[in-house]
């Protein structure tokens, strides 16, 4: 390993820097959830648009951005890059206050994307310079701990505002945050040397292309059967994040600012712990068995499913929710080892790319797919337990109009909670096959690790 040229105090620094970044991400994307359906019935919106708005719109460019961004972190400063994403994150998400209708909305959120899109790749190769293979899984779990941060800050925040100022007002809110930590980031960042951390400077070289990358990583079982696990278990978990603030609206009638708090409380105790346990706890065992970095992943997404089906589907609103953050513990165990395993199996001169390899299924296929999935199946679930005719157009945004005959008012209701609940349930069967990948992955993960500076082309 190479002497560092980095403080611990200056690393430290970068980790809460990294942790704001990370915070303000989540916070938009829950905040969009919480303020969702003051959206929905402003703009007269589907379940289905949302999820397009909150899901696949986002994630496209998110994705697609990435591979320029992760090839320009393999060659460029990365903290420039991260800078000035962040910077574009506030912009795009301070507009999203001026949008009229879906398709500006949906536009606005792309912008969003292409900002968000500059975070992971660049911030996964810092870390893999500053940080040695056996504590890289903990400072990412650091840096996603804002996640949770996010969420409370982004569930109350914007629940507050949009119960009393606008739903607006809270996207000019986050988007000016995020304007003062670009600035932040710009001026006290500094980029390492690649390679710093690395037990032998071999793989320092030029990177190779996208294509030898994925050459590498894909020839490679475990991580074929992590990346399965991980793009499905991400499906589920950005469906249930995104819809959860409309779950608690309409099944248990709260209002936006209690829908924002209880979902802040869920995130900071589960949320949290589950980061830890998959961070801190997979590092520990690891140290005795690598194949930890999977057992773990694979033995929280086999409890999630029961847990979050029997959240749902419970009548009473104090069981569902104390249901629900042993859910999300267990759930969150996942994403920090699959984040480590891609920054394990390659050198420095890929770890960015590796980076954009995750991404793209945390992104594309997560991101994109969960929402738009899950609001087409509440949109469906609705249609089938409505008896009055069309739902979509007797109950627009979700809700009978104000000059309704009066039983609409009650079966558009309860049309609208059976859509969500059900769909919500659905989604939740799906993190039994993702752990499935992770547990196929342990057959093959301590070989694949042993062999990766042997195996790097460019090692």
């Amino acid at each position: 390993m190479r002497s560092t040229p980095f403080s611990k105090g200056y690393r430290a620094w970068l980790l809460i820097v990294l942790l704001l970044t990370s915070a303000l991400n989540l916070a938009d994307r829950q905040g969009i959830a919480v303020v969702a359906p003051a959206i929905k019935l402003d703009l007269r919106l589907t379940d289905s648009q949302m999820g397009i708005i909150q899901g696949l719109g986002f994630a496209i460019f998110y994705t697609l951005l990435g591979l320029p961004l992760a090839r320009m972190a393999e060659r460029m400063s990365r903290t420039r890059i991260i800078a000035a994403s962040l910077a574009i994150f506030g912009v795009m998400v301070s507009l999203c206050a001026a949008a009229q209708g879906f398709w500006r909305l949906l536009l606005f959120r792309i912008g969003v994307g292409i900002g968000d899109a500059g975070f992971g790749p660049p911030v996964a190769s810092l870390i893999g310079d500053h940080y040695t293979r056996d504590r890289r899984a903990s400072a990412m779990s650091i840096i996603w701990l804002g996640a949770p941060l996010g969420v409370v800050f982004g569930s109350m925040f914007a629940g507050w505002m949009a119960e009393h100022v606008s739903w607006r007002a809270a996207f000019i809110g986050i988007g000016a945050l995020a304007l003062l930590v670009a600035v932040i980031a710009f001026l006290t960042l500094r980029d390492p040397p690649r390679g710093m951390s690395d037990e032998t400077a071999v793989a320092a070289g030029p990177p190779p292309d996208m294509s030898t990358v994925l050459r590498f990583l894909l020839s490679k079982p475990s991580v074929r059967q992590t990346l399965a696990g991980a793009a499905i278990a991400a499906t589920a978990m950005n469906a249930i994040g995104q819809f959860l603030g409309q779950f608690f609206v309409r099944v248990y009638h709260l209002g936006f600012t209690e829908a924002g708090r209880l979902l802040g409380i869920i995130a900071l105790l589960a949320m949290s712990s589950g980061l830890a346990l998959g961070g801190f706890g997979v590092d520990r065992a690891s140290r005795f068995d690598q194949r930890w970095f999977v057992w773990g992943p694979a033995i929280g997404l086999m409890l999630a499913t029961p847990l979050f089906a029997m959240a749902f589907a419970a009548p009473v609103m104090a069981v569902g929710v104390g249901v629900l953050a042993i859910a999300h513990v267990a759930l969150f165990i996942y994403f920090t080892p699959t984040l480590a395993i891609a920054q394990n199996m390659v050198g420095a001169n890929m770890r960015a790319s590796s980076a954009f390899v995750v991404s793209v299924v945390l992104g594309l296929v997560g991101i994109g797919l969960g929402p738009t999935l899950i609001g087409a199946l509440s949109d469906a679930f609705a249609s089938r337990a409505f008896s009055m005719g069309s739902f979509a157009s007797a109950c627009p945004g979700g809700a009978a109009p104000a000059n309704a005959v009066a039983g609409l008012y009650e079966a558009c209701r309860l049309a609208s909670a059976t859509g969500i609940r059900h769909a919500l349930i659905a989604v939740s069967m799906l993190f039994v096959w993702a752990g499935l990948h992770y547990l196929l992955a342990a057959r093959h993960l301590r070989r694949d690790l042993e062999t990766h500076y042997l195996a790097t082309p460019y090692g």
